[in-house]
């Protein structure tokens, strides 16, 4: 950039707190100079010349990175999830949760718009295999309505 240096840049915007991914794109390709990118904050360091296939799949991976990073605050609806204090509220009223039924509507409401089969919910929630006839996932979702709606 023209006037200013990237590294200059990525440290006054750490400094401030943001957190948005950054890839540093740079002539400078020393050891040093990758090392302290990377140690000041950036999520990747790529020197030039770059291949436009390379530059799109690193910011894609830092994109998976980056997406995956847990929330502690979940909210859908009148829901909300605390992850840290494992507490729930609904529609301002606190709702008792077992630590399964907690787990099971974690990885519910972390999954929007996701049809997730039983399988996946035994394996992740249950965290074994169980037989996919079973319906310890129904009765568990039957118990979190009901402790909802009461």
């Amino acid at each position: 950039m023209p006037g200013r240096d990237g590294l200059d840049i990525l440290r006054t915007l750490r400094d401030v707190g943001v957190e948005t991914p950054a890839i540093l794109l740079t002539a400078r390709n020393e050891l040093g100079d990758r090392v302290q990118g990377l140690e000041m904050g950036a999520d990747d360091y790529l020197a030039k010349p770059f291949y436009v296939e390379e530059l799109n799949a690193r910011i894609q991976a830092v994109l998976r990175r980056h997406s995956g990073r847990p929330q502690h605050r979940l909210e859908v609806g009148s829901l909300q999830l605390d992850c840290i204090h494992r507490s729930l509220h609904c529609q301002g009223q606190s709702v008792e949760l077992t630590r399964r039924e907690f787990s099971l509507l974690e990885y519910l409401m972390r999954s929007p718009n996701q049809v997730l089969t039983r399988g996946q919910l035994l394996e992740h929630v249950w965290g074994y295999d169980f037989d996919l006839c079973t319906n310890v996932v129904d009765v568990c979702i039957k118990r979190i309505r009901r402790k909802m709606h009461h």
